[in-house]
């Protein structure tokens, strides 16, 4: 069986949603409150810079509430790692220089498309778009 089907159908799908996604929401924003809140101001690598541009464009197109105190703790937690130590940012850069030399898959056309409002013309993002900058190949 297929992890995708694994984790949706019938009791599984209710134990997930519960039991282990519930949880681990509640526990990363709690977790990530430890952390001090990344800044323009306080922060020094210039990828980091580049981090908190895309998190703030994040914010602009993402506009599910409840999933928002998860990804700002996500991305205060991860962009606080890769400021501070060397040991994450340097595998998240070559993880990242693997995705452009991988023949990752560029996401569909118009996706996501539920609770992101990235543009009015679901047909302009997504798709070919990453094609063209060497992401897929």
């Amino acid at each position: 069986m297929f992890l995708v089907n694994y984790m949706l159908e019938g009791d599984m799908r209710e134990y997930i949603m519960h039991k282990v996604k519930a949880p681990l929401m509640k526990a990363l924003i709690k977790f990530a409150q430890r952390y001090p809140e990344p800044t323009r101001d306080n922060i020094i690598h210039p990828n980091t810079l580049k981090l908190l541009d895309i998190q703030d464009k994040f914010f602009k197109y993402e506009n599910n509430l409840g999933r928002n105190g998860l990804f700002r703790a996500l991305f205060r937690i991860f962009i606080d790692e890769y400021e501070h130590d060397p040991y994450y940012h340097y595998r998240f850069d070559w993880f990242l220089e693997e995705i452009v030399n991988c023949g990752w898959k560029p996401r569909p056309i118009g996706y996501p498309s539920s609770c992101w409002n990235e543009s009015d013309d679901k047909a302009s993002y997504g798709g070919g778009y990453l094609v063209k900058f060497g992401v897929s190949k």
